[in-house]
């Protein structure tokens, strides 16, 4: 600018209203955000020495969340593996970007043909389409309900089948986006969480038990007479049946805790262990879930029942 040249002031009208200032100040102010401040949580002697100790102050300050995940399958003493499960990788989360875990593990029906290719092909359609879903919100309970229809309606309509019994597989899984947990079941495979030392069971069983159940709380049949009722195992409900008759999903999600574990696991091991034996075992592997997976299977297997069935364990943990 020039010695002779004039600064020159722009004067606002006098007819401007205050609300048009307001705003071209606030407008203003939002270019000079000032920076949060630094809680001061460290000794003083530790800034002494500020550049060398970079890495700490770096762990202090930024927690990093992972959703840890493992996975074993075994075959029993049956002639096929008629499990199959998927489980997303071991992820760090991030706040500043949504990210999803999916565990899966479906039990084809033995008494019905091509168990394994019902069970292979439920997870196979699933992983698809979650691996399609889009990074915004989505309505995982409606994607869950939708994706148990379509895939019952996929197994049911095969009619290259030696019989007409058809095809069936049960389900179990998980989503979770970020920390916010989404299940869904359908059949007698089980979903478990292990929260502070204990283990609780998230699902229920659609079999022909729950009648009976229901029947000896009406005074209709006696306790015995339920647990030796020879189709208290049959399925009520299943994929490829044509038309789901019971499902479980939860509509609002469950937000997970530190240290919080999801056990996935087919009924050839509920069928064999106890709750308090899988707990036992979870808790003496706690810090190293893939070992954990090994161990339940292995505990099944020493059983050595002649008719094992295959075991499959899907294990899910957040920590911070």
């Amino acid at each position: 600018m020039s010695r002779n040249s004039k600064k020159i002031k722009i004067k606002r009208s006098s007819n401007e209203s205050f609300n048009d200032r307001d705003k071209e100040r606030r407008r203003h102010k939002k270019r000079f955000i000032k920076p949060p401040k630094l809680k001061r949580t460290l000794d003083k002697s530790f800034f002494s020495n500020f550049a060398d100790e970079i890495p700490q102050i770096l762990k202090l300050t930024h927690r990093e969340s992972f959703i840890i995940t493992a996975a074993d399958s075994h075959i029993g003493h049956r002639n096929e593996q008629q499990d199959s499960y998927f489980v997303t990788n071991t992820i760090p989360l991030s706040p500043f970007r949504l990210r999803r875990t999916l565990a899966v593990v479906c039990d084809g029906m033995g008494g019905l043909e091509a168990g394994d290719r019902a069970s292979l092909t439920a997870v196979s359609m699933l992983k698809l389409a979650f691996d399609k879903l889009p990074t915004t919100k989505v309505d995982i309970p409606k994607f869950f309900s939708e994706m148990i229809d379509y895939i019952d309606c996929e197994i049911n309509r095969w009619d290259d089948l030696n019989t007409d019994k058809g095809a069936g597989t049960t389900m179990v899984s998980v989503i979770i986006e970020n920390r916010r947990l989404y299940w869904a079941s359908v059949g007698d495979s089980s979903i478990f969480i292990y929260q502070q030392g204990k283990l609780k069971r998230i699902t229920s069983s659609h079999n022909y038990k729950k009648i009976l159940d229901k029947m000896v709380d009406d005074g209709v049949l006696s306790a015995e007479q339920a647990e030796h009722d020879p189709q208290k195992d049959s399925l009520l409900s299943y994929l490829g049946m044509g038309g789901v008759a019971y499902r479980d999903i939860n509509s609002k999600p469950y937000v997970m805790r530190s240290g919080d574990l999801l056990m996935l696991c087919s009924d050839g091991v509920t069928n064999t262990l106890t709750e308090n034996e899988i707990a036992s075992i979870i808790k003496e592997y706690y810090d190293d879930v893939y070992n954990c997976c090994k161990e339940i299977n292995l505990a099944v297997a020493r059983r050595n029942n002649a008719l094992q069935d295959n075991s499959t364990v899907v294990i899910v943990q957040y920590a911070e």
